[in-house]
């Protein structure tokens, strides 16, 4: 609520234009107060009132978008202790908690409850968790857009980041657990969950190769940006075009296309995102991957369709995943164009450039 308190001066008229009600959201109350601001927090507002007079502002929550049930999260861990305060704070906010205290049953609970978030304990089945986050991240039902939270004790190496990152966890957590973190860390990605839920199919998978389209790889790849920053990685692209004597190759049809992804599903990481960005253009988004790695990546690619290939490729740093969808869209159409360049010049592959 907005309030105005006196500093020891006689009551003055409120300003024109200012009411008291309710603030409108987190961003709204950070433009007033010209800084971050926590949800819940009081804050002093002094630009455009009187002297003597103090505007205060109490943040809301963000608002949770309509839900047709309480957001989901899958727990699996044997900590009781050490988890209790996080369930308890999780039943308060509307979650509905499920637990799993064995690493046999994470598969089958997630299958059946479809959480929007899970949490696995890296502890839990004797270190295997990496696993069964590459086990869940294949199962059709869960896939790539369930965020995936690991649990680990003291602080991760990079090898850590990178193996959990290519195993489809999301993010590392540290123990002891920081319980209002984590709660504000699981609000954040059960809103990517809905508002991916929200995206139909057919507006993501390209009919004809069964691989992404160029809206739907521009949704994973922010997603593994913003999954790359928490692993302080990069994420490259790779376009790519096949070419068979100075020609592209989609005069050869709908299946030669079609064999065309194939080959590239066969040649890429579990972890990878591949689509379809042209008539006869695809590409791959690899997160953890620099650009010597992505160069790397095209030499495979191209030993893969036997040679018959053109490339063009660039990354992006992990100190700039902040925006991850607008990254996304700026890394493709960076790959893109280098793609493009490589075929005016007869180059086989060329790197892209920023900007």
């Amino acid at each position: 609520m907005v309030s105005s308190k006196s500093r020891g001066s006689p009551p003055r008229a409120r300003p024109s234009g200012l009411t008291p009600g309710p603030c409108t959201g987190v961003q709204s109350a950070q433009r007033l107060c010209a800084g971050p601001c926590r949800p819940g927090a009081t804050v002093p507002y002094d630009r455009g009132i009187p002297l003597g007079w103090t505007l205060y502002v109490r943040l809301r929550m963000p608002i949770r978008p309509r839900l047709t049930r309480p957001p989901r999260i899958l727990i699996a861990s044997d900590q009781n202790h050490a988890l209790s305060d996080v369930v308890r704070s999780l039943g308060r906010r509307g979650y509905s908690v499920l637990r799993v205290f064995a690493e046999a049953s994470v598969l089958e609970r997630a299958r059946t409850a479809r959480p929007d978030v899970i949490v696995l304990d890296a502890g839990l089945g004797d270190g295997y968790s990496l696993e069964v986050s590459r086990a869940l991240r294949a199962d059709p039902l869960i896939g790539s857009s369930t965020p995936i939270l690991l649990l680990v004790p003291g602080r991760p190496r990079r090898e850590d980041h990178l193996a959990a990152l290519r195993a489809g966890v999301w993010e590392l957590v540290r123990q002891p657990l920081d319980v209002a973190e984590l709660l504000g860390r699981l609000d954040r990605y059960v809103l990517v969950k809905v508002e991916r839920d929200g995206v139909s199919r057919r507006d993501l998978v390209d009919d004809v190769t069964g691989l992404y389209s160029t809206h739907g790889l521009a949704r994973r790849a922010g997603e593994l940006i913003l999954q790359a920053a928490q692993h302080n990685t990069s994420v490259a692209c790779v376009a790519v075009a096949p070419a068979r004597d100075g020609h592209e190759a989609g005069s050869d049809g709908l299946d030669g296309l079609r064999g065309v992804a194939r080959l590239l599903e066969a040649s890429g990481r579990r972890s990878d995102a591949i689509g379809r960005i042209g008539p006869a253009e695809f590409a791959v988004v690899a997160a953890g991957v620099n650009r010597a790695g992505a160069r790397q990546l095209a030499k495979r690619l191209r030993d893969s369709l036997g040679g018959e290939l053109r490339a063009g490729y660039d990354a992006v740093g992990s100190r700039r995943a902040s925006q991850g969808a607008l990254e996304a869209r700026s890394l493709l159409a960076r790959a893109a164009r280098a793609l493009e360049m490589a075929k005016l010049e007869g180059k086989w592959v060329r790197e892209g450039k920023d900007g």
